[in-house]
């Protein structure tokens, strides 16, 4: 488990410094973690977990994929909580959007920031 916490920060590119902070340890304890000096309790590795959307089993076992699937929905009322009903609704929409059609609305967005419409 200790190697895949230590895989699991590298995919996210953070350092022991910020993992460490997310979760409330010390960068010294995420190094004693990684390193196998040390365990992490139950508590943390359901915080990595909750943190950071990692699959409990894939930490705990390495059986599965690292991430869980993303729920842009619960993402999106998690980080726009306080916002307005349409602005998290025009968020959701957006997040399911194709890419090509994404790249369509920041094109226009940007274009009217810069026109100043």
């Amino acid at each position: 488990m200790n190697e895949r916490i230590k895989e699991m920060r590298k995919a996210l590119k953070l350092s022991q410094t910020e993992l460490g902070k997310a979760i409330g340890i010390s960068d010294a304890a995420v190094s004693k973690i990684e390193s196998g000096i040390n365990n992490p309790s139950e508590s943390t590795i359901k915080l990595i977990c909750a943190t950071y959307n990692v699959d409990y089993r894939w930490l705990t076992t390495g059986q599965g994929e690292m991430f869980l699937p993303m729920d842009t929905d619960a993402l999106v009322d998690k980080y726009l909580a306080g916002e307005s009903e349409l602005t998290k609704a025009i968020m959701k929409a957006f997040a399911k959007l194709p890419d090509e059609e994404c790249d369509k609305w920041f094109e226009m967005l940007k274009r009217i920031k810069k026109e100043g419409v």
